[in-house]
Order: structure tokens, then sequence, then C-alpha cells
């Protein structure tokens, strides 16, 4: 679960202290006798409960949707092989580099294995609604629309390491420039990114360096022309 700047283990602990984390007496998402967590169990709760208008009947639901409910569904996503710089950025509407300009993508990149790098989760509606949909320990999780898409870059995912010390390769932006871990290997952050979380070097020449994880958000805007 990624809030506050902060990433946090979803347990059985932390479900228990909600009302407190939230300072919110409402959130209750647990059987007091049995200690059971209360969470969705089949595909149709999956669909209700991750509805933005999810209503009363979901209230306090921990919302775990399964990959066999996306098992058939296919995205098709276009990007660049050779990254045309834009004479102005597309800043996201959505996240920590907006609002910026409605003709951007929703989706920020692809990674290695194939899965979207997602615009980030609308925290405040989910809590709103007294949900919660935690990601997995790869950033991740699933909804019916989008199957299964990150949210947040952990270290887990498939990488392309460098030989000068610079940060993992981890995938493509919609523009066709690289994505980045956030640190080198020396665990230092790049202090010379421009607003989009960008900057240049001789070897990659421009690529992006990923956001902290607990800001659930992976660039800020792209630099290039995008497929529409």
């Amino acid at each position: 679960m990624v809030i506050r700047s902060n990433v946090f283990d979803v347990d059985g602990a932390f479900i228990k202290n909600l009302a407190t984390f939230y300072n919110d007496p409402t959130w209750q998402m647990y059987n007091t006798s049995t200690g059971a967590i209360t969470r969705t169990l089949t595909q149709a709760d999956c669909a209700a409960a991750a509805n933005p208008n999810v209503g009363a009947a979901y209230k306090n639901y921990c919302v775990e949707c399964l990959p066999s409910y996306v098992s058939t569904l296919s995205n098709t996503f276009y990007i660049p092989i050779t990254p045309v710089k834009a004479s102005t950025s597309f800043t996201f509407a959505t996240g920590p580099g907006g609002p910026g300009s409605a003709a951007g993508p929703s989706s920020r990149g692809i990674a290695f294995d194939g899965v979207v790098f997602d615009a980030p989760a609308p925290v405040s509606v989910i809590l709103a609604a007294y949900t919660i949909a935690p990601f997995d320990d790869y950033g991740a999780h699933i909804n019916l629309a989008a199957g299964y898409h990150y949210h947040a870059a952990t270290g887990l995912t498939k990488k392309v390491t460098q030989t000068d010390g610079h940060a993992a390769m981890i995938g493509y932006a919609m523009d066709g420039y690289g994505i980045y871990e956030r640190l080198s290997v020396a665990g230092t952050e790049y202090t010379d990114l421009d607003a989009n979380r960008g900057h240049y070097d001789a070897t990659r020449g421009y690529h992006y360096h990923v956001d902290k994880a607990g800001n659930n958000n992976f660039i800020n805007g792209l630099a290039g022309a995008y497929a529409n």
C-alpha cells in the first residue's frame, strides 16, 4: 500500500489499526469476533468494489482482484522505436507533474515484462469510499479494465544493469525514451532531473528516472512525441 509518500505492508496489524492510522473511526475492515479481513471474494465483488462510485455496500472492503479475472484481457501499446524530442513536453494531468496537458497519455510506459507503468492510483477516491486496493510487492494490482498494472517501482521487475554504476534500466516511456531506476548503484539520487524526471548523459542520451515508490508515481511527463 502506498500513501503519505511511504510504503506500508497491508497486513493484519495494519488493517486492525486503520481507524487510528487515518484518524477516522469509520474504518473497520475486519470482523471483530473472528478477526477475518473483509475483502472481495468474487469477480463481481471486484467489479463493484473497484468502481469509484462504490457506494455503501462495499464500504470497508479490501479489494482483491485475481489474475484469473483478466486472463483473456489483451492490451496493445505503440511506442516509437526512435524517440523524437517534442518542442514542448507533455505534462501528465495526474500525479506530481499535473495538472498538465489533457493530450498526454494516461499510461507512463512499459516494463520489460510487458506490464504497463500506469498513472497514479486515485488514492483519495479509494480511501473516500473506505476501501483499500493494495499493491503487491512489485507495486502492482489488478482491475478489470486495465488488467495487471504497475503504480510504483519497487526494484523487483526485470532490469538491465549498466556497466558504469548508473541506475538500471527497467523499461520504456510511451515516447520511446528509456526509464531507469531512481537511484544509482551507489544509492545516490540524480539531482539534475528536469520537470519530467528526465536528464541526458553521453552514454544513454535523454532518459527518465522513476519517482520513489511511496509517491505512487513514475515520471511526471513526456519529453518526446508519442503515438495516439
